[in-house]
């Protein structure tokens, strides 16, 4: 199940919001209410605080947004695939779908981020300064160059060159640049972000034991988040380029179940998620393939209705999110199914059911590949 929800949609990209958001969320609206604005704003009611610091750090988080989406729209304008932004517990991320086509792609990409976060800045500053001038700042002049300051921050800390942070990015274009390839610029900027992730974790600790709190044990999460992001970056890099150019046809299982279109959701249950143990088949009604069922669809449904909903008016339609082509890359079909959670994909050539392709199936090639040295 997805732990995070769809918001809206910004020039095509869809926004989410992981459920972690909110913790960071409250952690910065206490922190503001009992912070900053305790101490320069002490002249308001605790209601109006609250307010106000309710509205900062929203206010903070569109600027995170914006960030992500100046990366974004780059990366699409470029002719990249963006799944989407999700905000959750670290800010916010882009989901690429594929990797840059060259370094400099990389680099406009990914310096966007920390451009626009530098922009905002001198705005917030820029405004809190005038309003300082025409009435001795307030409340609005001090949110102002609260978010002046967190900005500017968000965007020193993004061009820490740490992959896969944003000046990471910068690194690895130049190294790509250099050595033309993408596989061990990746490994070297990887392994800076890895070792910017340790020294945040010390630095973290020994903050913690000096009497920084929070703030210290804070530091040691975000470094200990960017070392194992650093590591998956890489890894998903090499997983990306052994599967690129391997068809789905070549992995794909042709002998398919196939459920009734009229068949109730118990006995889908019953008949072919735990008697056949696979967590998706394809619907069929009128000698064709009309959907494909996953456990998601059917936990969506009321238990107590399972043996009245069909399985055909349960399953999401065939489209792009559920289907693929035999002649489409073992990547792409592995991504397109991360994106829906559903773990498997009806493989339709002309119209016509050619087979299944699943998460096990991908990776069983991947191992086979590793465990031969291919």
């Amino acid at each position: 199940m997805t732990r995070a929800f769809r918001i809206g949609r910004i020039f095509g990209i869809n926004i989410e919001v992981d459920y972690t958001w909110f913790i960071i969320f409250f952690i910065i609206l206490v922190g503001l209410y009992t912070g900053f604005f305790a101490r320069y704003l002490p002249g308001i009611s605790q209601a109006a605080r609250w307010l106000v610091a309710a509205v900062t750090a929203l206010l903070f988080f569109t600027s995170v947004l914006l960030h992500e989406l100046a990366h974004s729209i780059v990366a699409v304008r470029s002719g990249m695939k963006i799944s989407g932004i999700t905000l959750f517990l670290f800010g916010g991320m882009s989901k690429m779908t594929d990797e840059p086509k060259s370094p400099e792609i990389e680099f406009k990409m990914a310096i966007a981020g920390p451009l626009m976060s530098l922009a905002l800045a001198a705005i917030f500053f820029a405004a809190s300064i005038a309003l300082s001038f025409a009435s001795g700042g307030g409340v609005f002049g001090t949110v102002f160059r609260w978010l002046g300051i967190v900005n500017g921050m968000l965007a020193v800390f993004n061009l820490l060159p740490g992959f896969p942070l944003d000046g990471g990015r910068v690194l690895r274009a130049g190294l790509w640049k250099s050595m033309a390839s993408l596989g061990d610029a990746t490994r070297i900027a990887a392994t800076f972000g890895q070792g910017l992730g340790v020294l945040m974790i010390v630095g973290g600790i020994f903050a913690f034991f000096s009497g920084a709190g929070f703030g210290g044990l804070w530091l040691a999460f975000i470094g200990w988040f960017l070392m194992q992001a650093a590591q998956s970056s890489y890894q998903q890099l090499i997983l990306r380029q052994a599967l690129s150019g391997m068809p789905v046809g070549a992995v794909m299982t042709e002998d398919v179940d196939v459920v009734p279109d009229y068949l109730t959701l118990d006995r889908v249950v019953q008949d072919y998620i735990m008697g056949r143990n696979h967590p998706a088949f394809p619907v069929q009604g009128d000698d064709r393939v009309r959907g494909l069922i996953c456990l998601n669809d059917i936990r969506s449904v009321p238990r107590d209705r399972w043996h009245q909903v069909t399985a055909g008016e349960a399953a999401p339609a065939l489209s792009e999110r559920n289907t693929i082509a035999p002649t489409a890359d073992a990547w792409e079909a592995l991504v397109r199914m991360s994106t829906e959670n559903c773990g498997r994909l009806v493989v339709i050539e002309n119209g016509l059911l050619r087979g299944i392709v699943s998460r096990t199936d991908i990776m069983r090639l991947m191992r086979n590949r590793l465990e031969l040295g291919i």
